[in-house]
């Protein structure tokens, strides 16, 4: 049988599209299975997040889990707050700013406004987050979900990594108590986002850091984690 030189074209052109079909689906597999896992754990300032992640980094060990989160992405990326500046960051402003009042209790509640600079910050917060998840690092997240859309951005940006939603769950009356203590976080912060940071997700876990430890959170972490590798 004779080829014309339109029906090798075309015999060419379906060999290359078939091979095309065949290798985009594996090769999105493999990149898949390069990527890193990712742990998000959301919920207010002052749950004790950033201890479950080092003890569960701790625990991991040898294989590497890195830490990350909103404070070594978003607040620390930011000019330092200073007695000097102090007016700038407690008036509307292109980064962020905080405002002082109180409910109807009477409770002090410190709110945390972010400005168009401020949210380029949480843009590249996502996308750091998401690069060490590409470039194959598992990661564990202290994340604060100020607005869902946050969130709903981090989401988009991990797709095709595995990725676990975990809610800290603690009473107000606990967090509040330890902004009392360590002074690290006004007393009324957790406050302003407590009823919000969570939003209506479904989440791959919930644990409790008002009544277990970090180190025994950390634990709940590697069960869950077990669990799910044996699916």
């Amino acid at each position: 049988m004779k080829f014309s030189y339109a029906m090798c074209i075309v015999f060419s052109t379906g060999l290359i599209l078939g091979i095309g079909i065949h290798f985009f689906p594996y090769e999105m597999l493999r990149q898949r299975q390069s990527y890193g896992s990712v742990i998000i754990l959301n919920g207010p300032s002052a749950s004790g997040k950033t201890s479950i992640q080092k003890e569960f980094q701790q625990l991991m060990m040898p294989e590497l889990w890195i830490k990350v989160g909103i404070d070594t992405l978003f607040d620390r990326p930011m000019p330092d707050i200073t007695s000097e500046n102090m007016n700038f960051w407690q008036s509307p402003n292109s980064m962020r700013w905080v405002t002082s009042s109180r409910d109807k209790a009477g409770h002090s509640v410190i709110t945390l406004f972010v400005g168009e600079e401020g949210i380029k910050i949480m843009h590249g917060m996502n996308g750091a987050i998401a690069a060490y998840a590409h470039a194959g690092c598992n990661v564990i997240v202290d994340y604060i979900a100020y607005d869902q859309r946050w969130l709903k951005d981090l989401e988009h940006k991990l797709r095709g990594c595995t990725v676990y939603y975990v809610a800290v769950d603690i009473s107000l009356e606990a967090i509040e108590q330890r902004e009392q203590a360590r002074g690290t976080s006004p007393v009324g912060h957790a406050r302003s986002h407590y009823a919000t940071v969570y939003g209506d997700r479904a989440y791959d876990l919930h644990v409790d850091s008002g009544k277990y430890s970090a180190r025994e959170i950390a634990l709940q972490l590697q069960q869950f984690l077990s669990t799910k590798e044996k699916k």
